[in-house]
């Protein structure tokens, strides 16, 4: 944003003109006669005797040298002591920095050499532990003095009642209205939560000019600039703002990247708003010029670098590897924060081969050992991707380029450095679309192939992977088809102990849960998928989640993020449209997943409302209908039939972890008790916070009254307890109650165990046998898991050679994707408005398909368990199920998606994708459906819904019977089979024949397989 402004000079003027100044301020330019005496005589009673010479001297020098605008806005007392300071405090003798702080602590002023950067930049760096709610920066004329003051008090409201500062705010109001007449509420807002020190130290000009940024930063994410060339002048203001950031952290940054690009300044200020803010939001101000005195040009090279540089300061992290962006490696911001990426991938990608080999220090003491060979990777990445050297790839300049630094990385000795850029290498030869050549983001992000993983540790290829790096965040998505959906959670470790294990197996968490995810959402269109966003301790969480979907978003849009710049112009390898959808999970709050599709709407992301689901008002929320829970409990309900247990009349005894106040396991406590009554004895719950336990069964009112509350299991009334010696309720406060809450879920005695909430890989195969008694009978019959990923591979392969009946994960808690699923079909198609007004009846038929889809894969499930003589695992069938569906699935998407347009067309692919959709949907939307939907929505519907269908009617191998170049055919001959069976029961029941209901019976179990392979046998598949 480039605008064009008066001489610094006549806007000095016209700022002081503008505001009604205080009475204790005087304006003082070029003093003369007895005015400069009586200074004169002031100062030397404030610094004694002796210095008459040195007064004499400096004091003309200082006030014919300072800006005008200093004289302005400081009041008299304080320019007297600054003058004192300068007279005493050997500034220019020694090129000391004078430290003044007011006597409440609530100011203070430095004042130094002006020339020397060093000093600049280390008083800079002074500011780090201070809370700053403004501050101010001159430099005298010549140069030779800089002075700033800063304030690190408290918030006070502007005294309206004086005059002069009633005065300054409402010609500040005049001005504001008259370049923004529709902003009206606004410009009252941001002048009604003035501080006060603020408003006593500015002018109505500078109200005028904060405003600008202010009220675009409300409407922005990440840092922005504006920089406004003053007419017939080399001077230009430059205008900073950052949200939630305080002054003390860019301060320092901000003076070294103006100074690294050329420029001088002449003055700045700085304020910090967030009075009745939900963001804070920091506004700088600077008064800059080349030091080489040349008029700056909008087109400079230097300016374009700049703005980019300060843009890019607010979303990166200030740590070790901000010293690369000095001597000898020179990096810029961008550059640093490439490496500083790079270094987040190899520590996660590399550190399961050796955590020792591959540590955080180790990774980063390579990158600052080899500053010529890092200062190469930057330049690698930026010849691929940037837009202006297009000539140069086509000359194979990357190729030449990358194998002139493979030879160098060859050439050093230890061979952990070179696998540590060998992996840099890969990492840079697999991005595939970044962002990091947008001038305003707030992440860095890379969307990477998956061939960029080692098949030793990743036999499974996802279909895409999302990294991000942002201030205080690391963030992987990942998803395992073109059309994929799942939750993003949040990890928000509590030191840098629980941080370092967290980054350390990101990657996994993220490639097990969406992996989790592929397997469950094996019901509906969209494959699985994760994002998980790690938070360093005491990192900002909203400003997180906001810059890493900001960030996202920057791959799939074609706008930056203020729409300044067309991201569709940066290189891409990848040309496909890219369709995502997120949800919520752990530590995503009700104001986050409203944000997320405000944001990509704002973004022009076409399929916004979709973006994100579980929506509090327009979407389907998780905790409050239970949809969870609705599906683990008809697989709970199936298991415990299968142990002889008629849960509608027979007393049977549960565990589980996750508690009342959780979405699974709260909501599977109300299903519990709604559908079976008192049958159910909850013994034990564990959670976060604490434990209950209690071998008689917990109190159901009082389990209840804890969901209602959405409280912790700890705040079970332990009045409410039998009378068992045994019961007890705890909290997790001591290391004796964490080990009690921590083994409860394995060393209870239980019918069944309910793993309804708890980390990734909790048991494992160190703890697996805390399960088994010392008599070798296990703690419970079976496991039903509500959780993701509670178990590892060989946990779940013990717990069942025990004899443990297991439903893995990606059956049991399959409903709630699929729940999703549905919301985001309705966020396609219809407005909020219109989802509002039928959301009862669609959650109420959402919910029912839910069930019938938990009951169609229990039921496979136990038929093909008896059907192996129950030698093959329930675990391991559940996984058969998904990956043969899945499989189905893919071959009709990959045949479908080569004539797509015209396919989805067909009758009955169209009544397929009718049959998908809700009934109240197809009531009132059916037009809707087909012209809403993206094409490659519908074919994601058609490949899932008939992949799913057979292999739930037919069962495991049916389709393994047919040769691999006849199952597409096989698969469409079915489904109108199907469609023919439909017919003849229609028929069958309409008539007079004897035994009807037999022959329909028989026609609908196996009628459509036998038809389809007569069909199959006889003659090829017709056009559709």
């Amino acid at each position: 944003m480039l605008k064009k402004n008066l001489d610094p000079e006549q806007e000095e003027m016209e700022e002081v003109r503008s505001g009604a100044l205080a009475e204790s301020l005087e304006f003082e330019n070029e003093m003369k006669g007895e005015e400069l005496e009586t200074y004169i005589s002031d100062i030397a009673d404030t610094v004694k005797i002796g210095l008459d010479q040195s007064i004499a001297i400096l004091t003309p020098w200082f006030f014919n040298n300072m800006p005008r605008i200093y004289y302005a806005t400081t009041p008299r007392a304080e320019k007297t002591r600054h003058l004192s300071a300068v007279i005493t405090g050997h500034i220019f003798e020694t090129k000391q920095t004078v430290e003044l702080w007011d006597r409440d602590r609530s100011k203070v002023t430095y004042i130094g050499p002006g020339g020397d950067r060093k000093i600049l930049m280390s008083m800079a760096s002074r500011l780090g532990p201070l809370d700053l709610k403004m501050g101010s920066l001159y430099f005298s004329r010549d140069h030779l003095l800089f002075l700033s003051t800063f304030f690190c008090d408290s918030y006070k409201a502007a005294d309206i009642k004086n005059k002069y500062i009633a005065e300054k705010i409402e010609t500040a109001k005049d001005l504001l209205l008259g370049e923004f007449p529709e902003c009206h509420a606004k410009i009252d807002q941001f002048l009604e939560n003035l501080d006060h020190d603020f408003v006593t130290y500015a002018t109505a000009a500078r109200l005028h000019i904060t405003f600008r940024m202010y009220h675009h930063m409300l409407m922005h994410e990440g840092a922005h600039t504006i920089i406004e060339p003053f007419k017939n002048s080399p001077t230009a203001r430059l205008s900073i703002g950052f949200r939630d950031v305080n002054i003390s952290d860019v301060m320092e940054n901000v003076l070294r990247i103006i100074s690294r690009f050329g420029f001088n300044i002449v003055r700045g200020f700085a304020v910090r708003f967030h009075h009745n803010l939900q963001e804070p939001i920091l506004v700088l101000h600077f008064v800059v010029r080349y030091t080489s005195g040349e008029a700056i040009q909008l087109e400079d090279f230097s300016i374009l670098k700049l703005n980019k540089a300060l843009r890019t300061l607010g979303w990166v992290d200030n740590d070790e590897y901000a010293e690369l962006g000095q001597e000898p490696a020179d990096l810029s911001i961008n550059g640093v924060n490439l490496i500083r990426s790079m270094a987040s991938w190899v520590h996660v990608l590399l550190g399961k081969e050796n955590p020792y080999y591959y540590s955080e220090y180790k990774i980063r003491t390579t990158f600052f050992s080899y500053p010529e060979l890092t200062s190469a990777l930057v330049d690698l990445f930026r010849l691929k991707f940037s837009p202006n050297k297009g000539d140069q790839r086509k000359n194979d300049g990357y190729e030449k380029f990358r194998n002139k630094l493979i030879t160098d990385v060859q050439q050093l000795i230890d061979p952990v450095e070179r696998r540590i850029f060998r992996e840099c290498l890969k990492f840079t030869d697999h991005v595939l679309k970044t962002n990091y050549f947008l001038p305003t983001k707030t992440g860095l992000a890379f969307r990477l192939s998956p061939e960029v993983l080692d098949e030793k540790y990743y036999p499974n290829k996802p279909f895409g992977i999302f990294f991000v790096v942002g201030l205080d965040f690391r963030m992987f998505q990942i998803r395992w088809k073109d059309i994929s959906r799942g939750g993003l959670r949040i990890v928000m470790p509590r030191n840098p102990s629980d941080y370092g294990f967290a980054l350390s197996g990101l990657f996994d968490e993220v490639y097990g849960l969406s992996h989790a995810q592929q397997l469950k959402n094996k019901d509906i269109p969209e494959g699985g998928s994760k994002a998980v966003l790690l938070l360093t301790p005491g990192g900002n969480k909203k400003r997180a989640v906001r810059g890493a979907i900001n960030a996202l978003l920057d791959l799939l849009v074609q706008d930056d993020e203020i729409h300044e710049e067309k991201a569709s112009k940066q290189v891409s390898y990848y040309k496909r449209e890219e369709i995502i959808y997120l949800g919520p999970d752990e530590n995503m709050s009700n104001d986050l997943i409203e944000w997320v599709p405000e944001q990509a709407a704002k973004r022009g992301y076409p399929y916004a409302a979709a973006f994100m689901s579980s929506k509090p008002s327009s979407g389907i929320n998780h905790k409050e209908y239970g949809v969870t829970s609705e599906g683990l409990n008809v697989f709970l309900e199936h298991t415990l039939k299968f142990l002889g247990i008629n849960p509608k009349k027979d007393a049977f005894t549960v565990k589980l972890t996750g508690g009342p106040d959780g979405d699974v396991a709260g909501n599977e406590l109300k299903i519990l008790h709604r559908e079976y009554g008192e049958n159910p004895k909850v013994v034990a719950i564990a959670d976060g916070y604490g434990a209950a336990y209690d071998p008689n069964g917990l109190n159901w009112q009082e389990l209840l009254s804890l969901v209602e509350r959405g409280l912790s299991i700890c705040e079970f009334d332990k009045a409410k307890l039998s009378s068992s010696q045994d019961a007890f309720v705890i909290n997790a406060d001591t290391s004796d109650n964490i080990r009690r809450r921590n083994e409860l879920h394995s060393l209870a005695v239980a019918d069944v165990f309910i793993p309804a909430g708890g980390r990734p890989f909790t048991v494992n195969e160190k703890n697996w046998n805390r399960f088994i008694d010392p008599s070798g009978t296990p703690t419970c019959k079976a496991i039903v898991e509500g959780a993701n990923i509670f178990f590892t591979t060989e946990a779940r392969d013990n717990l069942q050679n025990a004899g443990i009946i297991m439903i893995k994960d990606s059956s049991a808690n399959k409903t709630g994707v699929i729940c999703s699923s549905f919301e985001i079909i309705a966020s396609l198609l219809l407005t909020e408005e219109e989802f509002v007004e039928i959301k009862d009846v669609y959650v109420l038929q959402v919910v029912e398909i839910l069930k019938q889809k938990a009951g169609a894969e229990a039921n496979l499930l136990i038929a093909e368990y008896v059907k192996s003589g129950r030698q093959k695992r329930l675990v391991d069938l559940s996984m058969e199920i998904s990956k043969e569906i899945n499989l189905v699935t893919d071959i009709i998407h990959d045949e479908l998606d080569k004539n797509k347009e015209e396919l989805v067309e067909a009758p009955l692919f169209k009544h397929i994708i009718e049959k998908h959709c809700p009934t109240i949907l197809r009531e009132r939307y059916l037009a809707r459906i087909h012209s809403g939907l993206p094409i490659a929505h519908k074919v994601a519907i058609i490949a899932a819904s008939i992949a799913s269908y057979i292999v739930y009617r037919e069962g495991l191998g049916w389709l393994q019977t047919i040769n691999p170049e006849d199952r597409y055919r096989a698969t469409i001959t079915y489904m109108e089979q199907v469609q023919l069976t439909d017919r003849l029961i229609s028929a069958v029941k309409g008539s007079n024949i004897d035994e009807k209901e037999r022959i329909a019976s028989i026609l609908r179990m196996s009628a459509a397989r036998n038809l389809t392979m007569l069909e199959m046998a006889s003659e090829p598949l017709k056009d559709i």
